[in-house]
């Protein structure tokens, strides 16, 4: 903890002279501590010289030292921030770098602190957090990062300063193979509407299609309602249970007199479900999957009974 907070007051006082940035909190934590600045952005250029200059500080040794003075000698002493208190006041002084009202433990000796690591910064409101370890939590993260960082290397066969290249090469590959699974996926989802609509139910001059999916997402049975939409004289009644949910998708051909939206709203309400959309398309959900077959030959009847 000492190391901690040791280094807590150095790195504060690092960007205060360098930067002219405040501390305005800080919090120590079992596994890592933060600090609080008066800044809403903090580039990696500002972070990499304040490390910089409090790790050569470190490497300075120089003493840190506890003592008390009154409100006279508290006058006489450039403050970072001023106490909260008033009477004898305790000062932790970094040797002529930083003076601290403080009333915590500290190391004696900036060498003690041993290295100082702003591992992560994030934006709150108007300032931004800096996570730091000093220390040993600095030596132990590097080693684990570092075994990390190896092992990828050893993955790849290659050298680890060649890792991110490779990284965003794999990305990219896996990028143009997922396209290319999501074309013939599409291409495979249209195929199976296609037999679809050939066992359809023929109400007039409409086909209408029902199918109760187990193997299809959302998404999969939207872009087969959408092809069968687009075909001439189609009704398209389709729901999944996939994944535990249903998701349940009906659709119309242009021309075709029927409010695909009145239709789905009212064949779920019918199973405590709900949804809606335009007379064109429409979808919704919200049923128990045991009673999704059941209100597939809700709607098409229902269908049946407006086109006849």
């Amino acid at each position: 903890h000492m190391q901690q907070h040791s280094g807590q007051h150095l790195l504060s006082a690092t960007f205060t002279a360098l930067f002219g940035l405040e501390t305005v909190s800080v919090h120590f934590g079992a596994v890592d501590s933060t600090l609080d600045l008066d800044t809403p952005e903090l580039d990696d250029a500002v972070i990499a010289e304040a490390e910089r200059f409090a790790n050569t500080m470190v490497f300075s040794n120089l003493p840190i030292r506890a003592y008390f003075v009154d409100e006279a000698g508290l006058a006489r002493l450039p403050l970072r921030r001023p106490p909260k208190v008033t009477g004898q006041i305790r000062i932790v002084e970094i040797e002529k770098f930083d003076y601290s009202a403080c009333g915590g433990t500290h190391v004696r000796w900036t060498g003690e602190i041993g290295p100082v690591k702003v591992v992560k910064t994030e934006r709150r409101k108007d300032q931004t957090r800096g996570t730091f370890l000093c220390g040993w939590r600095a030596v132990r993260d590097y080693a684990a990062k570092h075994a990390l960082l190896m092992q990828a290397a050893s993955l790849f066969s290659n050298e680890y300063s060649q890792v991110p290249e490779l990284i965003a090469r794999l990305q990219e590959q896996n990028k143009l193979v997922q396209r290319e699974l999501d074309a013939r996926n599409r291409q495979l989802l249209t195929y199976a509407a296609d037999a679809l609509l050939a066992g359809g139910t023929q109400i007039g001059d409409v086909n209408a299609i029902a199918h109760l999916f187990t193997d299809k997402d959302a998404g999969e049975v939207r872009h087969m309602a959408a092809h069968v939409q687009a075909q001439p004289g189609q009704v398209a009644l389709l729901a999944s249970t996939h994944g535990g949910k249903v998701a349940v998708v009906f659709a119309r051909s242009e021309g075709v007199d029927l409010h695909a939206g009145n239709l789905l709203r009212d064949a779920l309400k019918q199973y405590g479900g709900g949804g809606g959309g335009r007379p064109d398309l429409a979808q919704g959900g919200g049923i128990n999957p045991d009673d999704a077959q059941a209100m597939l030959d809700f709607a098409l009847a229902q269908v049946k009974a407006t086109l006849t």
